[in-house]
């Protein structure tokens, strides 16, 4: 206890990491360098076609929302009748020239 040297962290860290590095490159692997700022490099197709499933989601909800806006509701009310966010709420009324009243 009192007296008994501690092992250096850092030491045993960087010995574990170089074991571990030894045996990657000993099973046949390469390291790869690549440039900062990058975290590798992915086709766009990999994304899918997310932006055009969430413009279906709110286009679902346009009727909904122009005839609450024509109430006189806010975003907030809307969105919490349809059981949405208030975000939600005013990116369908952009893509689709509804007006909402402000709060007061």
């Amino acid at each position: 206890m009192i007296g008994e040297s501690i092992p250096d962290q850092h030491k045993q860290a960087s010995a574990q990491l170089a074991a571990q590095i030894d045996h990657y490159l000993a099973t046949g692997h390469r390291i790869e360098l690549v440039p900062a700022g990058k975290s590798g490099e992915i086709p766009f197709t990999a994304i899918g076609n997310h932006p055009s499933n969430l413009k279906a989601k709110r286009n679902k909800h346009v009727p909904r929302v122009r005839s609450l806006a024509a109430q006189g509701m806010t975003a907030s009310a809307i969105a919490t009748t349809i059981g949405l966010d208030s975000r939600t709420i005013r990116h369908i009324a952009k893509e689709n020239d509804i007006s909402l009243t402000e709060p007061a």
